[in-house]
């Protein structure tokens, strides 16, 4: 690279540090959010657990309840009992809903789930909750939107919590902090290869 081209980088560069540096001076509030990670494609939960593994690393107490799934062992679930990982764990366990096909049952089982994720919402020990899934509980109408809503909106001010799945309703859209949606470009499963533990499950 010549010289006329390193010092245009530079300048590029310290204007974006200084564009950076303004930002993290404004952003100075201290309190949880609210996080939505929605849309069709692949990594939804993979990236809500990313984020509880970070907080498990900074000695933060975590609790996790996963909605459809939990009649198999996910990798990420598996590998939490083998640490020992200081987190409340409650599952669905009810598997996808396609499979169940009993609506009865299934709002049973979501509202079993739910009490055990209100009862976190509510206690300020917890640092981040992450609510896998929760996203169908709504569309297929298992729980009762406004309340669920609430609940989120009045948890404890410093707990930050993590809503998945696809379809996101508006409300929990309005409500949330941040909002990730992943879209679906490729799937190796729709192009036939083999769901594979280590990387799908």
């Amino acid at each position: 690279m010549d010289e006329e081209k390193k010092r245009s980088h530079e300048a590029r560069m310290q204007r974006k540090k200084a564009v950076v540096d303004a930002a993290i001076e404004r952003a100075q509030e201290e309190r949880g959010i609210v996080i939505v990670i929605t849309g069709n494609g692949k990594g939804k939960t993979t990236s809500a657990f990313g984020t509880l593994y970070r907080a498990l690393g900074h000695g933060q107490r975590v609790g996790l309840v996963q909605f459809i799934k939990g009649t198999y062992h996910t990798g990420e679930v598996l590998y939490l009992q083998q640490q020992g990982a200081a987190v409340d764990y409650h599952a669905m366990a009810t598997g996808f809903t396609w499979n169940t096909q009993n609506w009865d049952a299934d709002q049973q089982a979501a509202e079993a789930a739910w009490a055990q994720a209100s009862r976190m919402l509510a206690d300020p020990a917890f640092d981040l909750v992450v609510l896998d899934e929760l996203t169908y509980m709504l569309k297929f109408n298992y729980l009762a939107p406004d309340r669920v809503l609430e609940a989120i909106r009045q948890r404890p001010a410093r707990q930050s919590v993590i809503v998945t799945g696809r379809a996101a309703s508006p409300g929990l859209i309005e409500l949330a902090d941040t909002v990730s949606e992943i879209r679906d470009v490729k799937h190796a499963f729709k192009a036939g290869v083999k769901a594979q533990n280590g990387i799908d499950f």
